[in-house]
């Protein structure tokens, strides 16, 4: 093995050379680009392209290098070296793992190792491509360094050209942004090169500014706003400013070429925002015995909310008109980083008062660490309600009826529940299982009621139900009659919204019925409007299936009250399938309303005039264009072949956008567009991008109903037999 670093020198040798010779032909490639980006971005342009420039080249000459391998080498010195025998593998293997001729051909290889070091295996350099590529490369800089400057240079333009004999006009060679967010946001301060620039609401914002050579006077124009005037330090210029709302600025310097303006973006400390983390819903019912509550909000802000809010409780009691109220506040301090702190306390009901019939209502109040206004913002409310039991007096429970179980029963219940008394029969007998099956049949008489109101019944309660309005199947809306998953039939209403009765007198519906009497669910929760105005029909088959059902389910009842459940399951099994044909039935609406005809005019009756009898087609109205500037400028910034540009009224379209500036997504973008158009009438790109901005900027037309296309022969044929 002691012969094999000396043949590795070859290797080495080559790779280096190659390497070399790869610099040699790429780095006028580098030098090019590292001039153009000098020449097009200043110093920021001269180091991104060296540093890209330098990357590929290195990579190349990596590439160049892995074909001078080991395998590469042993190919070589088998084919310079003849008295290697081609047995150079022989010295690149371990001579322990070697044996009998082998072992003895490496021993005679390995004396002959010093003639080697004669053999040169570096490859030969490019000298003509490298000769060519650094005369290209001499050229083309001198061709860039020598090219005039645009006249649509930005804020790094290269010096403009000038007279024999006059001062040479000062050039913006660099600028720096330095922004201090306000101390509430805790962000660090941070400095860019670019002059764009975002921030929060409230930043002081520092201008650093060189040019070469010196001017007499700089500042920053800021349009409708007041100017900044640059100050002097050394070789820099800087000023300061609050940036409270988005601007548009310029830098402005004596015999300095106008620049584009730039904008700052001033972005709004939102508001925190509260969301209830427990309970679910803002809504919720007590439960026998408990005794606590623990409510549970979270608040979040994109910079911060203060450690301690504010927990408004509020207990009312009584109902009707005489319910008090009774408010407290209590602060809480909050769990977590300050953007997103949980504040929650455990609330004693029977300290806060809280009784049968009472809400507690709880409302966190929460606050951020914006200066030097603060925003406070309120959550939602939370309801935790106590239901109110009903009191009867003694003696009189026999004679209370249930009033619930007509309001939230539904057919497809009353079927679990008769079910469900059937598989206790074995543990319940006697008088429970009696009074059991009676309350069911109490359940299904109640569930009949309702249903026999839409068929016209008034025997036990029931009233007419003329004049409800039934969904079409033109018009959705929720059913009237209860669908056998719905846990409680649908009450029924004259209309899908109330609001269409307000002001109406209701004076004359019959009361709901209160203890020992059913409730009018038609007149409690809907209207009965029996009048000439409105009518509702019923096709035969709906009508038909309504009636047997209510049929069946008076078998059912018939039987529940007499405890045979068993026999009522068949009834109301029948009685639930009608009511889901009555359910996807079809119903019919016919409003009765009296024909709205102009009055007669007996002046001109029978005289055979025919004047103004139809209406003249009206003119359509004059649209008043408020957009016509925009869409005048669009236009004229079109580019068509063969075409001068038309002549664009900027001063106008400036105008349109301050006015507009409201329902506008951009107008700072519009307006430094406009801007830079006015400065730069031959930049093509500008124009474009002006354009684009209008065409974003348009209001749409409102669509209009087309005109509809002219009858063929048949379809005139038709009309003509028509008429």
């Amino acid at each position: 093995m002691t012969a094999v670093p000396v043949l590795l020198s070859h290797q080495s040798a080559a790779r280096t050379r190659a390497g070399l010779d790869t610099v040699a032909l790429g780095l006028p490639a580098v030098l090019v680009a590292a001039v153009l980006g000098w020449r097009l971005f200043g110093m920021t342009g001269t180091v991104i392209a060296t540093v890209i420039g330098l990357a590929v080249l290195a990579a190349v000459g990596i590439w160049r290098s892995r074909r001078f391998d080991r395998r590469w080498l042993i190919g070589e010195l088998d084919a310079r070296i003849p008295r290697f025998e081609d047995s150079t593998t022989l010295l690149f293997r371990d001579r322990a793992a070697l044996a009998g001729l082998a072992a003895l051909q490496r021993d005679r290889i390995e004396g002959r190792v010093h003639e080697a070091a004669a053999v040169d295996l570096r490859p030969d350099w490019s000298k003509r491509p490298i000769l060519i590529a650094w005369g290209v490369a001499v050229i083309l800089i001198a061709a860039v360094l020598l090219w005039p400057a645009g006249t649509g240079a930005g804020t790094t333009a290269a010096a403009p050209a000038r007279s024999a004999g006059s001062a040479p006009a000062p050039v913006l060679t660099g600028a720096r942004l330095r922004i201090i967010p306000p101390a509430y946001t805790g962000l660090p301060v941070r400095e860019q090169t670019a002059l764009d620039a975002r921030m929060p609401e409230g930043s002081r914002v520092e201008w650093l500014i060189d040019f070469a050579p010196q001017p007499s006077s700089a500042g920053l124009a800021f349009p409708e706003s007041t100017p900044v005037s640059l100050i002097r330090d050394g070789q820099r210029w800087t000023g300061t400013r609050i940036v409270d709302r988005p601007l548009l600025y310029r830098i402005e310097a004596a015999g300095l070429p106008m620049q584009r303006l730039n904008r700052l973006d001033a972005v709004a400390d939102a508001e925190p925002v509260v969301r209830l983390v427990d309970p679910q819903s803002q809504l919720v019912q007590m439960t026998p015995g408990q005794r606590t509550w623990t409510p549970v909000f979270e608040a979040s802000d994109d910079y911060g909310v203060i450690e301690t809010a504010t927990l408004r409780i509020t207990v009312t009691r009584g109902d009707g008109e005489n319910i008090t109220f009774e408010q407290r506040s209590m602060p809480l301090r909050g769990q977590g980083v300050a953007k997103q702190r949980r504040f929650s306390t455990t609330l004693d009901l029977a300290r806060e008062g809280m009784e049968a019939g009472s809400d507690l209502i709880v409302q966190l109040v929460v606050t951020d660490n914006r200066a030097p206004e603060r925003h406070e913002v309120e959550g939602p409310s939370v309801i935790l309600r106590w239901p109110a039991n009903l009191a009867m007096a003694e003696g009189l429970d026999g004679m209370a009826m249930r009033i619930m179980p007509a309001y939230f029963a539904s057919q497809r219940q009353i079927i679990i529940n008769a079910e469900a008394l059937i598989a206790r029969r074995r543990t319940l007998t006697g008088d429970p299982f009696l009074d059991a099956s009676n309350d069911i049949g109490e359940e299904q008489a109640a569930l009949r009621l309702r249903y026999g109101q839409f068929m016209g019944e008034e025997a036990e309660g029931g009233g007419s139900g003329g004049g409800i309005i039934l969904p079409t199947a033109d018009a959705p809306a929720a059913p009237l009659l209860p669908t056998a998953d719905d846990p409680a039939p649908a009450r029924p209403a004259a209309h899908d919204d109330h609001a269409d009765h307000e002001g109406e007198d209701h004076a004359d519906e019959p009361a709901t019925g209160g203890i020992g009497g059913e409730v009018d669910v038609l007149h409690e929760f809907g209207h009965a409007h029996d009048d000439r105005d409105v009518a509702t029909l019923f096709e035969p088959r709906t009508r038909s299936a309504l009636a047997r059902a209510l049929d069946a389910m008076w078998a059912s009842e018939r039987e529940l009250r007499q405890g045979r459940p068993e026999a009522a399951l068949p009834h109301a099994n029948e009685a639930l399938e009608l009511l889901k044909e009555a359910q996807r039935a079809t119903r019919i609406f016919l409003p009765r309303v009296g024909s709205d005809i102009p009055p007669v005019d007996f002046a001109r009756r029978l005289t055979g005039e025919r004047e103004n009898i139809v209406a003249e087609t009206a003119d359509p109205p004059e649209r008043n264009p408020a957009d016509a500037v925009a869409a005048d400028a669009w236009r004229a910034l079109e580019e068509r072949p063969g075409s001068t540009s038309a002549p664009l009224a900027l001063g106008a379209l400036d105008r349109w956008t301050r006015e507009n500036g409201g329902r506008l997504a951009d107008p700072l973008a519009l307006r430094a567009a406009i801007d830079t158009v006015r400065n730069e009438p031959a930049c093509l790109d500008c124009r474009r991008r002006l354009r684009a901005l209008l065409w974003t900027a348009l209001q749409r037309p409102a669509p209009s109903p087309g005109r509809r296309e002219a009858p063929g022969a048949r379809g005139q044929r038709y009309l003509d037999a028509l008429r």
